[in-house]
């Protein structure tokens, strides 16, 4: 590890331009890296998805082949009085869940908070 001369904040390697070097993020200094450290240094980048990107949406097809239990409810779009449901904690832990309702005869899906 190598530290900021500067600011002695922790310097991390990055690309600039078409080179690699070590960058400070407090500062901005910079610092060329020699062919013999190049080596030693990999520079990754990784994707945390939050809660919202996990989520997953039925679409009509997944909703015909998978089992979902059913409700009494009156679709809003054409009166059918049975509909599939499921429940997503879509707000703040401390609030209730909000459920889901797809009609089972039009595929109109709609929710409950």
């Amino acid at each position: 590890m190598k530290f900021c001369p500067e600011c002695e904040s922790l310097l991390s390697p990055q690309k600039v331009g078409k080179s690699r070097k070590l960058v400070c993020r407090r500062c901005g200094y910079t610092r060329s890296l020699t062919s013999k450290v190049k080596a030693t240094y990999r520079i990754e980048e990784k994707i945390d998805h939050g809660p919202k990107e996990e989520t997953i949406i039925l679409d009509e097809e997944d909703a015909k082949q998978r089992p979902m239990p059913t409700v009494r409810a009156v679709c809003p779009r054409c009166g059918h009085k049975v509909a599939y449901y499921w429940q997503v904690q879509t707000r703040s832990g401390d609030e209730g869940m909000t459920t889901f309702y797809r009609c089972q005869e039009c595929s109109q899906t709609w929710r409950e908070y």
